[in-house]
């Protein structure tokens, strides 16, 4: 299903900045927030609780550890296939039923799966908590996974693969994804792959569905006017009585050391794009929040290096940015440059290597650094002002970090990032030697 709130996997690879507020000399406060509570049901399930009466709702949501990454590699795209089942019907809602009876109360739903989660979110007035929870339960081990409606689900799964392979610069970063990941299953999003998805069976998704759709792989976020008291009731009546699963087996996969700069010519679209990807660390690492200030000071937003290079010397690049893809495990950051003439490709890859040579030795300025940190901070901030949001950065702090409480610390985590911190990291992680540059000339063009 379409998310309503947000977008994860493929679809944030959106061009620009960071959403950031106007730089302020120091760093911005999270308003005081309730006490984030949390227990876990016998059957493994955990539960995490945030009481706050700004509005009379609340999103109660479910995030399961059952991710793209997940996949067998020959099974690409069975997650989100799985993930679009969910609404496919159960024992006792029909198919299609939980967006309309949620609907029918004034809620509303949505899904998205990305490489390291699939999450189902509910926003409902507070009185329904009762019905939402009731029916995420309902789904989460009742699913009847009809052929009928596998069949039909994996039409619309493989529409949306089959736009992304031939979109000429999503292409190209799926192509950055395969070429920088060699062994670790980040090679692919949780968009999938055509002939994968056609090959998946009714058995592939009966499997996926039976190994990670378990209470004790997945964790409950209610956010909103609710006591902890009442929430732990309806878990207990709704979740407990669920089977504890299996633990899902999961390889430990670390992608080799990059040992130099990888370059590939994709096929041509109407604009020539380079992209530039480098591997950064995972989420909970603890250089994280450099390489983002790092990333933002080279290609976040118009005031950045690369914007302001583009301003101050016209070129065949009509365009540039960066996008951070921050995961549970190692990353990517990729830069990208936009050129209409054939000739333009150099320049775009030199447009971004350059940059990124001059940021390891030259470093950052304090001004620079600031407003960077700015950015991170505001947007993190103004993302914690509604229920959707609380519940999303608590859910999405449990995948990255295994602490549901983890986010609380986020503000203080960039605070803490130095110049020094910026200049070592961008020469440990933004080095064009070991990056992957996928070329997408304009048709007509060599590169």
């Amino acid at each position: 299903m379409r998310p309503f709130l947000l977008t994860a996997g493929l679809a944030l690879f959106a061009f620009g900045a960071p959403v950031g507020a106007a730089p302020r000399s120091g760093a911005p406060t999270i308003k005081k927030l309730p006490q984030l509570q949390a227990f876990e049901l016998a059957n493994g399930l955990r539960v995490a609780v945030l009481e706050t009466d700004a509005a009379p709702v609340a999103s109660v949501q479910l995030w399961v550890r059952a991710g793209s990454k997940d996949e067998p590699r020959n099974r690409r795209g069975v997650s989100s296939l799985v993930e679009h089942l969910m609404s496919s019907g159960s024992q006792h809602v029909r198919a299609g039923g939980h967006g309309a009876l949620l609907a029918s109360i004034g809620g509303e739903t949505g899904s998205y799966s990305y490489e390291d989660a699939a999450v189902y979110v509910d926003v409902v007035p507070s009185e329904q908590v009762d019905f939402a929870m009731k029916l995420e339960a309902e789904r989460l081990r009742g699913l009847l996974l009809l052929p009928e409606q596998i069949a039909a689900e994996r039409e619309v799964v493989k529409d949306a693969a089959r736009q992304a392979q031939t979109n000429p610069l999503t292409a190209g970063f799926l192509r950055v994804l395969a070429a920088t990941f060699t062994k670790h299953p980040y090679a692919w999003t949780a968009t999938g792959n055509v002939a994968d998805i056609e090959a998946i069976t009714d058995a592939d998704v009966k499997a996926f569905y039976d190994a990670y759709y378990q209470p004790n792989n997945a964790m409950l976020v209610v956010v909103g006017k609710v006591t902890l008291a009442d929430v732990k009731r309806l878990a207990e009546t709704h979740f407990g009585p669920l089977a504890k699963g299996a633990v899902p087996a999961r390889e430990t996969i670390v992608e080799p050391a990059a040992t130099a700069a990888k370059k590939e010519v994709a096929e041509p679209g109407n604009y020539g794009f380079a992209l530039v990807g480098f591997r950064i660390p995972a989420a909970a690492d603890a250089d994280a929040p450099a390489v983002q200030l790092a990333a933002i000071v080279l290609g976040g937003g118009e005031s950045s290096r690369l914007k302001s290079l583009l301003k101050a010397k016209p070129s065949a690049v009509r365009d540039v940015g960066l996008q951070v893809f921050s995961r549970q495990e190692p990353g990517l950051a990729v830069a990208w440059g936009l050129y209409p003439d054939p000739a333009g490709g150099d320049a775009a890859v030199a447009a971004v290597t350059d940059a990124a040579k001059l940021l390891a030795t030259k470093g950052v300025t304090a001004q620079e650094l600031r407003k960077a940190k700015n950015q991170v901070q505001s947007a993190f901030v103004f993302s914690l002002e509604n229920v959707e949001g609380l519940a999303d950065a608590i859910g999405r702090s449990w995948i990255s970090y295994g602490d549901p409480a983890a986010f609380l610390k986020e503000v203080e985590r960039v605070e803490a990032v130095t110049e020094a911190d910026i200049k070592r990291v961008a020469a440990k992680y933004l080095t064009p030697d070991r990056a992957t540059i996928v070329v997408v000339p304009p048709q007509g063009g060599a590169k």
